[in-house]
């Protein structure tokens, strides 16, 4: 008993509470972004970054030029020729043409929805919505904005456009979605419908016929 009891005592507490440790100075305090009128960042050319680099680095034709479209954070640990190779942090697409849609505009950065259509060789690749960021630079007393990121976006339907378009990437300032639906799904049970009503008329057109006939030949043979 008294061998349990020593071990109730002496084993009672195996926890070691550890308290994370302070780093000096002052705290890191994250401020909230403060919103900005987007009017100053496009006439300032956001959304013409956008599209030239979605043109170019998205659809890897003369990716070089897209160096300079990109923020040193995005391409860092890449030289101008290595980014050139197309081996680079951006996922690609065979775009033909191209929407835009501002999400956020901020003092310290644009988030613009890029909603992406595939060129006729690749008609059975769906289309596909991405997240891009902007961040700006100084620029004399304007501001030159860059291209910080490009990530798919969370959206899983598929934004309408035509396809096949010979204009190019474009460069409009909002998108509009649909489900991912096919339009000729939509038609299977309005099909159904308009079949089920003609086998209907079809049913009662032989069943007046057939009590029609009916009556004649009764009258034919009565007294």
């Amino acid at each position: 008993m008294g061998g349990v009891t020593f071990a109730m005592v002496h084993w009672s507490n195996t926890s070691h509470v550890r308290y994370p440790e302070t780093r000096p100075g002052k705290p890191t305090v994250v401020k909230n972004p403060v919103h900005a009128d987007f009017r100053v960042a496009r006439k300032e050319g956001a959304l013409q970054v956008a599209a030239e680099f979605v043109n170019t680095a998205v659809r890897r034709h003369h990716v070089e030029a897209s160096y300079n479209l990109a923020t040193p954070s995005f391409k860092q640990g890449y030289t101008r020729h290595g980014w050139a190779t197309q081996d680079i942090p951006v996922q690609p697409y065979p775009l033909e043409s191209a929407r835009y849609k501002v999400m956020g505009s901020f003092t310290d950065q644009v988030w613009v929805q890029v909603a992406l259509y595939p060129d006729r060789k690749h008609k059975r690749v769906p289309a596909a919505v991405f997240d891009l960021t902007l961040k700006p630079f100084a620029n004399g007393h304007a501001h030159r904005w860059l291209v910080d990121s490009w990530t798919p976006a969370g959206y899983t339907g598929v934004p309408t456009g035509i396809l096949g378009s010979d204009r190019g990437p474009l460069a409009a300032s909002n998108i509009e979605y649909k489900s991912s639906l096919s339009r000729a799904w939509l038609l299977i049970p309005i099909s159904g419908f308009i079949v089920g009503i003609g086998l209907l008329i079809a049913l009662a057109v032989r069943g007046w016929w057939r009590g029609n006939r009916a009556v004649k030949n009764y009258r034919s043979h009565s007294l």
